[in-house]
């Protein structure tokens, strides 16, 4: 029991659902075997003073408590409010691959799409239809090019 009570001293029922928790929990470790428990269990509800808790979970490990995952325990703490942490600054120019993102390889396909048509029909080529996708791919990158990060 912490110090702070003397053994004296009556009990809340929330200190008896703290130390029927502990009875459970030691019950459902195997520290305890059922016919302890219950005796336990019934003396906690005979008892009335803080004095007459104490031998009940002596023999019992401290109370269980949540432990911090040890990959949050190193990180930094969040900063106070109003400040704001500093931003790591990216001073390279984006390739015109990054630029692009995914849509390059997609109208890529498309491309050798239309290509494999054109040797398949014998040098006839039809008409470049992906050019369809090259002119908002063309946007795209050109409206990016220009941009700083």
């Amino acid at each position: 029991m912490p110090s702070q009570y003397q053994p004296h001293q009556r009990f809340t029922e929330a200190d008896r659902d703290k130390i029927a928790g502990r009875l459970r929990d030691a019950f459902a470790d195997g520290r305890l075997d059922q016919p302890e428990f219950t005796s336990r269990l019934d003396q906690l509800y005979a008892v009335q003073t803080y004095g007459e808790l104490e031998p009940l979970v002596r023999d019992l490990p401290p109370v269980r408590t949540y432990q911090t995952p040890a990959m949050v325990q190193d990180s930094k703490p969040a900063p106070a409010p109003g400040e704001f942490p500093e931003r790591k600054k990216n001073n390279q120019q984006p390739s015109l691959r990054q630029a692009a993102g995914g849509f390059t390889g997609i109208v890529m396909i498309n491309v050798v799409i239309w290509f494999v048509i054109g040797l398949a029909n014998g040098g006839h080529w039809p008409h470049f239809w992906p050019v369809w996708l090259l002119i908002p791919w063309a946007f795209i990158v050109l409206g990016n090019l220009g941009k700083r990060r």
